[in-house]
């Protein structure tokens, strides 16, 4: 049986059907890993339904497991099939064992570790990961009870015996590499085949979806998505749209915040980046839904911050309060730091009860402590706070020994040391909702500004925003809405926001006050085709062979020809001739083919610096040379844009989209040519034409319009593109 037995009554993008093709040539395979990144919209959750029920039909025995309980209980939701947590799959709640003893006996530097489970069924089995951009592969620090290594990736791979060739066994991650990476990571381990093959010596296949589902084209929310996301895997942050449609986007003011969030029936979360923010807004939700600013009330929303491994509830999963004690316990613990001076800490607990969801989504109760340092603290205990608690406990019981396993015992079932770590859960950091999806989601902007701007209110510039740190946090925020997104006074801006359109008279003007009588040179392809052939560069990136093409015109005119030409890794060497004379260049490429401005004598093929130096001044002086690579002139019919184009360099998507829908009767784009730094329009209507250059610089932000006089015969059709680029500067207000 094929897996594509349980897709037949599903329409697949061409993403999904190559995935399953890859997928299944996997499970076929000896090869061991498997990354799925899909990004928002592509039907990751589609091909893991189906996966699920393929490996049942084979009778082949799988694990389904999400980072949080929440990401497992959506997989429930959305598949039907029982899902878990990581740490439930894997680690053995049974045995805890001390693995590291503090010296000093103050020190709280000792842990105790659950151990990876033995899993005999392990054997011949499939591990499913979804939301795997969650799972991180560095020590989890700061925790008195720990699960395995501390390494969540390097433990999953340890229980997979993945790398034991008897077992035959496979992991399958499926994850979003556009959401957040793991906190203190700045990517994400578990869905990078380079970072896996290296680490853990083991062969990864994998499969990327961007195409957004048919039925999904008219989502707003997505179609927002999907514009960050390009902007991420195109590394050009020039544009930022989260105005509302008024379907499925709204932008509240703050004065309507409340309101709003009040008559929205279905779940809902608010999410910011900052801690200082969810603590103002939770404050303000708690003070309208109770009257006052009271302290936690039967009915509250709240979100674990911990793991608390003897209660059974893990950092990040939702609950409410059922119950809660009218009085508080408050103790005063003092100890000494290493330097002899004396710290006094107030710790301040209260008994509550809490209902939450289990991974079933059956309600379970919970009782304990909780400890209102860290909800009304920061968001994690203070190093004072944490020994505070220690010595608290060692001096409730001053018979016990530490290292003891009496003293393990008495450690694990104390309720004030291990108390309930918590937060209120109205508005959370965008890391606590991650894996989490709600119908209704507020987001406020506090990413990418400094300390003293009034987010809520005052108007955003860009500055801090045009990075990936920014546009994967908002990306990963906007997905957590569902239904409805509400983006309390959002960022904006675009591509377009210094663009001016310069008229012929405008460019004469400039060119007689500069000397310049025409700024760039243009020539055909076709033109220097042969010598492209000739050295074998016809297949070469743009970048090299317009390299290579500046080279040749300029020198050419001086009678200099180009001998040889080679790339070898990031080093491109050539060797120039004139007459008996040599010169040899050696300059320099990235990883994306972009050249460096420095360059290097070749010795060895240069027996002549006089030609050496005439070269590098006649290249010094060169002005730019733009080649045209459309061979056809087009026809008078609106032509499609590349979708190659529109992932390497989206900006260009959203200006032939603007301008397409800018022209009127009859009006048509008929020719585009993608020039170094600018695109260039042939716009006719009959026997009228215009020929207009679009400028845009390195970070993807468009300048000058300019039209070329020699090819525009109406004056109509340069009045409607002038029209059209003052309108794209209108809505934005970001200077």
């Amino acid at each position: 049986m094929k897996i594509f037995n349980h897709f037949q009554h599903i329409n697949l993008t061409n993403d999904q059907r190559n995935a399953l093709e890859k997928l299944h040539a996997f499970l076929e395979s000896d090869e061991r890993i498997f990354i799925l990144q899909g990004y928002a919209g592509s039907g990751k959750t589609t091909l893991l339904k189906g996966l699920v029920e393929y490996l049942k039909s084979l009778e082949k025995r799988y694990q389904l497991m999400a980072p949080t309980g929440r990401a497992a209980r959506v997989i429930k939701q959305k598949t039907g099939f029982e899902s878990t947590t990581i740490h439930k799959g894997i680690y053995s709640f049974e045995e805890l064992q001390e693995i590291k003893q503090g010296e000093n006996e103050n020190d709280v530097s000792f842990l105790y570790q659950y151990k990876i489970r033995n899993n005999p069924e392990v054997h011949d089995s499939v591990l499913i990961i979804d939301e795997a951009s969650m799972v991180s592969d560095i020590l989890s620090q700061g925790e008195f009870f720990r699960f395995g290594s501390g390494h969540l990736l390097r433990d999953l791979i340890s229980y997979s015996r993945i790398q034991e060739c008897e077992t035959n066994n496979k992991i399958i991650f499926i994850g979003d590499p556009s959401q957040l990476p793991p906190i203190g990571m700045n990517f994400s381990p578990a869905l990078d085949p380079n970072y896996i093959s290296e680490t853990y010596k083991v062969s990864v296949s994998q499969a990327e979806m961007k195409e957004v589902k048919r039925q999904e084209v008219n989502n707003g929310i997505l179609i927002a998505a999907t514009k960050i996301r390009r902007c991420l895997t195109s590394g050009y942050f020039n544009d930022f749209d989260l105005r509302e449609n008024k379907k499925d986007i709204f932008n509240p003011s703050y004065q309507e915040f409340l309101e709003t969030y009040n008559v929205q029936q279905e779940p809902k979360i608010i999410i910011c980046h900052k801690n200082k923010t969810a603590l103002n807004l939770n404050r303000v939700i708690r003070k309208d839904k109770f009257g006052d600013d009271l302290p936690i009330q039967p009915s509250d929303t709240v979100v674990i911050g911990a793991n608390n491994y003897y209660l059974g509830i893990m950092n990040g999963e939702f609950a409410i309060v059922s119950e809660v004690s009218p009085s508080v316990v408050s103790r005063d613990v003092s100890f000494y730091t290493k330097g002899g001076k004396t710290i006094s800490v107030k710790l301040t607990w209260r008994k509550i009860g809490l209902i939450l969801p289990d991974e079933k989504n059956q309600p379970k109760t919970i009782n304990g402590f909780i400890l209102e340092n860290y909800l009304y603290g920061e968001n994690t205990l203070t190093p004072d706070e944490q020994i505070a608690l220690y010595v608290d406990f060692k001096k409730r019981h001053p018979n016990l020994k530490k290292g003891t396993e009496e003293f393990k015992e008495a450690i694990i079932k104390d309720e004030y040391f291990n108390c309930i770590l918590l937060k209120y859960g109205y508005a959370v950091t965008c890391h606590k909702a991650q894996g989490g999806e709600w119908p209704n989601a507020f987001v406020f902007w506090d990413k990418g500004i400094n300390n003293k701007f009034n987010f809520y209110e005052s108007p955003h510039n860009r500055t801090g925003k045009t990075n990936p740190e920014f546009f994967r946090w908002a990306y990963t925020a906007v997905t957590r809405a569902s239904k409805r997104l509400f983006c309390i006074n959002p960022p904006y801006f675009s591509s377009f926001s210094e663009m001016s359109f310069v008229d012929t008279k405008i460019q004469q003007a400039y060119n007689d006050l500069t000397g310049q009588t025409n700024i760039n040179t243009e020539i055909n392809i076709k033109e220097v085709l042969p010598e492209l052939e000739k050295f074998g560069l016809e297949n070469e990136p743009i970048t090299i062979q317009d390299h290579f093409i500046h080279r040749w015109y300029y020198l050419r005119k001086q009678n200099i020809n180009i001998k040889f030409w080679q790339k070898v890794g990031y080093e491109v060497r050539y060797i120039f001739k004139r007459e008996s004379q040599t010169a040899g260049f050696k300059y320099w490429v990235n990883g994306q083919n972009v050249f460096n401005n420095n360059f290097q004598k070749l010795p060895a093929q240069t027996n002549s610096d006089e030609l050496f130096e005439t070269i590098a001044k006649i290249l010094e002086c060169a002005t730019p040379i733009l080649v045209n690579r459309n061979n056809a002139e087009g026809i008078l019919t609106q032509i499609e844009f590349d979708i190659a184009i529109e992932e390497e360099k989206p900006f260009l998507k959203n200006l032939f989209d603007f301008i397409s829908r800018g022209l009127s009767n009859g009006e048509v784009i008929s020719n585009i040519q993608h020039l170094e730094y600018r695109e260039r329009y042939t716009i006719k209507n009959h026997e009228q034409s215009c020929v207009i250059d679009f400028e845009y610089d390195k970070a993807g932000f468009f300048g000058r319009v300019l039209p070329l006089e020699k090819k525009c015969n109406s004056p109509e059709l340069l009045a409607k593109i002038k029209s059209i680029v003052n309108h794209l500067k209108e809505a934005d207000y970001v200077i």
